[in-house]
């Protein structure tokens, strides 16, 4: 008993690694974590969110939320059986494409315990509001898009944020408004690592389909539709269009929304 009491609340103080997903996503698992081990090579427990279906390996503890009803109450539950103070959270349908390197993430560890950080986004999207040294950089209150589902996370202070009901999408807005008055969010100044986007609304992208083929990953395609050429070209302008806009730093951005709205009202 005394051993388990000490190996949780040491666990307590290191950052565990999560992958989010769900039952109807469990085709990805192979694929994802095939690239997983090959770019990690860490010491971390590493664990899987799921409703109920089972991934049989030693390398990965899986975790069950149960009936999928919502994301935000499936993932609330899954958090709440992770002893770790700090997660690492990452996606089924990001699948890594380069090295993560442990040090690194001993490094952002470290920083996250001296400074408190609530949150840090694993690359500079959008673009922080300073940048405090050579790595990381830091989004003043009031930021829009300052939470990402996917990143280091503080785990008691996700599970405050997020709320039953919400979508991942609605969590990164709504979430991000619900923080706009407190400090703590950060962003790498350099991604931990490149990633592929493999699903859209359910659908393969083609680009994915091309990569995990060129790199002799197994998907089941048959498990799925690949997304209509028109349907992902409008994606990526969607994608294209965003990624410009928050280039933009935000407190012009509200200006200039301001005096539209007063054009637009005196019109």
């Amino acid at each position: 008993m005394l051993n388990k009491y000490f190996i949780e609340n040491n666990m307590k103080e290191h950052l565990g690694i999560l992958i989010l997903s769900c039952d109807k996503n469990s085709d990805l698992w192979e694929p994802y974590f095939s690239l997983f081990w090959k770019y990690y090579n860490g010491s971390h427990q590493v664990y899987l969110g799921s409703n109920s279906a089972s991934f049989n390996t030693d390398k990965v503890k899986v975790i069950y939320s149960g009936e999928d009803l919502d994301w935000s109450s499936s993932c609330k539950k899954i958090l709440r059986q992770i002893p770790n103070k700090y997660i690492l959270l990452l996606l089924e349908d990001l699948f890594i494409t380069t090295k993560i390197d442990p040090t690194e993430i001993t490094k952002h560890l470290k920083f996250i315990k001296k400074y408190k950080a609530k949150h840090v986004h694993l690359g500079p999207t959008p673009k922080p509001d300073k940048f405090i040294n050579r790595e990381m950089g830091i989004y003043e209150k009031g930021a829009p898009y300052r939470v990402n589902v996917a990143g280091y996370w503080n785990k008691e202070y996700l599970l405050s944020l997020l709320i039953d009901g919400e979508s991942p999408w609605d969590f990164e807005i709504k979430g991000s408004y619900r923080t706009v008055n407190e400090d703590g969010f950060y962003c790498l100044e350099k991604p931990l690592f490149s990633i592929v986007h493999v699903l859209e609304k359910g659908s393969w992208l083609p680009e994915a389909v091309r990569y995990c083929k060129r790199h002799e990953v197994s998907l089941e395609i048959d498990k799925r539709e690949i997304l209509s050429n028109l349907t992902n070209l409008k994606s990526n302008l969607q994608e294209c269009y965003f990624n410009l806009v928050i280039k933009i730093p935000w407190k012009l951005r509200v200006r200039i929304m301001n005096i539209l709205r007063k054009l637009l009202i005196s019109y």
